[in-house]
């Protein structure tokens, strides 16, 4: 047998096992009995060795059809993708030709934008951050289109070129350097970022995840008009050093649907511009968040998100497996085994849940009862 296929780590939880396959860095949730099943095909030398150790009969047919399902299944979860955009780029400066400076606790950095539709994709969030101090920035991003591709340099080294059309991985890649100068840490230095919004109460955070348009960063812009701290909005990084997720300064993206509901929670929301990313989202306004007393904070819970309206609000614990299906596909997680296990570990410590709302006074008794639970924890 080929145990160079063999998931490299795993967690049992519930009646289901999570792997992580080191060669492709891509994770897989199957049941106790396939996983061991997998385990006494690694253990054997030989297919007719691993059948006399099945526990059930099987015939000629039904081992050619086992055989497959095993052996399709770890090809499927070992393929590694190699994008023709890897391909390193030459720094042009002639595609600098809008340049914005922004500061941030102190630290100052600076992006060229190819083009004002670039500028679009990534200014709006961190507009609030804008400074017309102009001294020598530590860092300098530069973004720009070339035929059809969208590319990343910092300080006039590549980074990654992206397709146009995927154009959300720049901006995630992007994400992920900035707050690498800004927490002092590497891109190495990641277990990962996920898709999702979190927020504190000063002491502990909850991480908010869910496809797009179900409401995460609208009810983290209601938390954050009712006491709360916004750590990162879209998202948010999680430190193999703290094991706990790092502020993202990047601005509330806020969609249409959400403006009435959101207007008269902040006086000033009229004034802000709305930005007009595509036309399929519409417009989207940015809100800027409060500066927080620690750039970490510990996560105790992970709470899928599902806006209904008119629904009665509801809290109640649902399976990791279910949690895993929307975290997983959306984030970015480092290829280390190190942080793979700590990323493995991580999740044991953690609480799931499913959160669905349309009122906001009973969504903030939901939220308000999750803190003060960490808080007895705590004691």
């Amino acid at each position: 047998m080929n145990n160079q296929l063999a998931p490299t780590h795993h967690y049992y939880f519930s009646d289901s096992v999570l792997l992580w396959y080191a060669l492709s860095n891509s994770y897989s949730i199957v049941d106790c009995a396939f996983k061991q099943l997998l385990d006494r095909y690694f253990e054997s030398n030989t297919l007719s060795t691993f059948f006399k150790h099945v526990d059930f009969d099987t015939t000629k047919t039904t081992q050619q059809q086992l055989t497959k399902t095993i052996t399709d299944y770890l090809k499927h979860c070992n393929i590694t993708t190699l994008s023709i955009t890897d391909t390193p780029k030459t720094f042009n400066a002639a595609n600098r030709n809008i340049l914005k400076h922004y500061t941030y606790n102190g630290k100052t950095f600076q992006v060229y934008f190819g083009s004002e539709h670039i500028q679009k994709l990534i200014h709006p969030a961190l507009a609030y951050l804008e400074t017309t101090f102009t001294k020598k920035a530590c860092i300098t991003f530069d973004i720009f289109i070339e035929g059809e591709t969208i590319t990343l340099f910092k300080n006039e080294k590549f980074i990654n070129s992206y397709p146009k059309q995927e154009y959300h991985k720049l901006q995630g890649k992007f994400i992920i350097h900035l707050l690498g100068y800004i927490h002092d840490l590497e891109e190495t230095d990641w277990i990962g970022s996920f898709h999702g919004s979190t927020i504190t109460d000063g002491n502990s955070s909850l991480l908010f995840i869910g496809k797009s348009g179900k409401g995460k960063s609208t009810l983290c812009a209601i938390l954050a008009a009712n006491g709360y701290k916004l750590v990162a909005d879209d998202v948010s990084p999680l430190s193999s050093e703290t094991i706990e997720i790092h502020s993202n300064p990047a601005a509330i993206s806020i969609k249409s649907g959400a403006f009435t509901t959101l207007k008269p929670m902040f006086t000033n929301f009229d004034t802000l511009p709305s930005i007009q990313l595509s036309k399929i989202k519409g417009p989207i306004k940015y809100v800027a968040p409060t500066p927080l007393e620690k750039s970490h904070y510990p996560c105790r819970q992970i709470i899928l998100v599902n806006y209904q309206k008119n629904a009665e609000t509801a809290l109640h614990p649902i399976s990791i497996a279910k949690v895993l299906e929307t975290l997983i596909p959306d984030s970015w997680l480092s290829p280390n085994p190190k942080h793979a296990k700590q990323f493995l570990d991580w999740l044991q410590t953690l609480e799931f849940y499913e959160l669905t709302y349309s009122d906001t006074k009973s969504v903030l008794k939901n939220v308000e009862s999750l803190f003060l639970k960490n808080k007895e924890a705590l004691l």
